[in-house]
């Protein structure tokens, strides 16, 4: 899910940070932003941010990560950036112009338009949800997998047996 710098003439906010892994619970891998960045950001109302790392522009939330903001960079975007756990990443963060905007990918948005439960289901979730569901759909490499993933998702939308779900 990749996402373009906004064109304006607000200086991104730049930093060098090594690349870290969660130790506990789901141990994914993150960036830490520096408190005075992070600090800024906030006071700007910023909450998700357009940050480019080592020149791949993805968009991001700002969460905590042990007391400290920080960036979650998964497996795939680290081999996109070409780094791997203690290397150091370049960041410019900008923030971002449409911080609800939700990537869904051609196959996922195909699979909801043919499916108007799973549609109606899935526009009625928190723009987190969703954005973590289109995630799971877009994060795959070939097409192929990305249509079998829309497809199994639409399913799980319409009959209620997505994991947690608590509706029906």
């Amino acid at each position: 899910m990749s996402a373009l710098p906004p064109e304006s003439s607000t200086a991104p906010e730049s930093f060098a940070a090594p690349v870290l892994r969660e130790s506990g619970g789901m141990g994914y891998h993150f960036v830490p932003v520096p408190a005075d960045i992070a600090a800024r950001l906030a006071s700007s109302g910023t909450r998700r941010v357009i940050a480019v790392l080592n020149g791949v522009p993805v968009r991001r939330a700002l969460v905590t990560q042990g007391g400290a903001p920080a960036l979650i960079v998964g497996l795939p975007l680290l081999r996109d950036i070409r780094a791997a756990l203690g290397d150091t990443v370049l960041v410019d963060a900008y923030p971002d112009p449409e911080p609800d905007r939700i990537d869904l990918g051609d196959e996922f948005e195909a699979a909801l338009a043919d499916d108007p439960e799973a549609s109606a289901r899935f526009f009625a979730m928190t723009p987190g949800r969703q954005r973590s569901l289109a995630s799971y759909v877009t994060s795959a490499r070939r097409p192929e997998t990305r249509l079998k993933r829309a497809d199994e998702l639409a399913h799980t939308l319409r009959t209620s047996t997505l994991y947690g779900d608590t509706s029906g």
